[in-house]
């Protein structure tokens, strides 16, 4: 678990201590908790999964009796076992942040529940959640689901999200250095080498990251590149019918980075293709037809005049000699 994980178990075990009217200043800030709360899509998950961890303690206080027993410092060799269904916040009130800690982490692990993983190769794949919101996982990608509620979910490569909108969940999605936060909508996903591109086809998406900063909110119509270089978001408009348009055999992109362009070919078209380190800052606006792989390379290189070579098994675009 990171540093940044751990900070917003502390933070989560500290609002619910304040809600059960255990605040270090003896009152609840119930508008510092909800700013708190839709500051990071982690809080909430936080919160809900302390809380979670007291109520399971109160259902098997057998548990917490292991951890006391476990831990000289946290109770005496004389401490009884608290009766059943009481607070577990409440039993821990001296060291309720170190209890709170422990029970969280657990509830952490736990609340990963089962792992689903997906990956294909050359050909695109359609996964159901159990709401009945669809995932395309394309081409060369692979796919990482966890959480009782299927609510965690780690992307590489690319898909197209159609979510069912519940308020009662908020989904989570990673890809490189971002979370994708949704609450019901449809949205395309681009992962390659820290490279990121999030497109809104309907509804609307947060996107958030430690590099970032101030999280993105984005509605239908606009997307976001990220770049892990320089930790830069371009945030752009995407015309309609364009989010997720390889689905459809085309690849459309605006002032998209060179990596990422070879790097959707490669995984859409086909073939393999790198591009030399001194066009890594080139950008590339078109589209692209993608049922010929190497038809589409060769129109890239075109209409960027750029040379296109053989590099092992696939192609190498560099700029071209004179």
């Amino acid at each position: 678990m990171s540093d940044t994980e751990q900070a917003i178990i502390e933070q989560a075990a500290a609002w619910h201590l304040a809600s059960l009217g255990h605040a270090a200043d003896g009152a609840m800030d119930w508008d510092a908790f909800t700013l708190w709360l839709e500051a990071d899509p982690r809080h909430r998950r936080a919160f809900d999964e302390v809380a979670l961890a007291d109520a399971l303690l109160g259902d098997h206080p057998g548990a917490l009796t292991a951890q006391e027993s476990a831990n000289d410092d946290w109770a005496g060799e004389n401490a009884q076992p608290e009766p059943p269904r009481r607070s577990f916040a409440l039993r821990w009130t001296g060291a309720a942040m170190a209890a709170s800690l422990v029970v969280a982490l657990a509830v952490w692990q736990f609340g990963m529940g089962s792992v689903q993983t997906y990956a294909t190769d050359m050909q695109a794949r359609q996964i159901a959640l159990a709401d009945g919101s669809q995932i395309e996982l394309a081409p060369h990608s692979s796919l990482r689901i966890e959480g009782r509620d299927q609510q965690r979910i780690a992307l590489e490569g690319g898909a197209w999200f159609d979510i069912r909108h519940d308020p009662s969940r908020q989904l989570a999605i990673t890809a490189g250095q971002l979370e994708i936060s949704d609450i019901g909508t449809q949205f395309d996903v681009q992962s390659a080498a820290g490279q990121v591109r999030v497109q809104v086809a309907q509804g609307r998406v947060r996107v958030s990251s430690d590099a970032l900063g101030k999280p993105l909110n984005l509605t239908a119509g606009h997307g976001v590149t990220f770049d892990p270089a320089g930790g830069t978001a371009e945030v752009m408009a995407v015309p309609a019918g364009k989010a997720g348009e390889w689905r459809e055999g085309r690849l459309s992109f605006d002032a998209a980075p060179m990596p990422l362009v070879a790097a959707d070919l490669s995984r859409y078209a086909g073939v393999k293709v790198s591009v030399a380190k001194s066009l890594r800052g080139r950008r590339f606006t078109g589209t692209l037809v993608i049922r010929d792989g190497e038809a589409a390379l060769r129109d890239l290189s075109q209409l960027m005049d750029l040379e296109l070579g053989r590099s092992g098994d696939g192609y190498r675009l560099q700029p071209r000699t004179r």
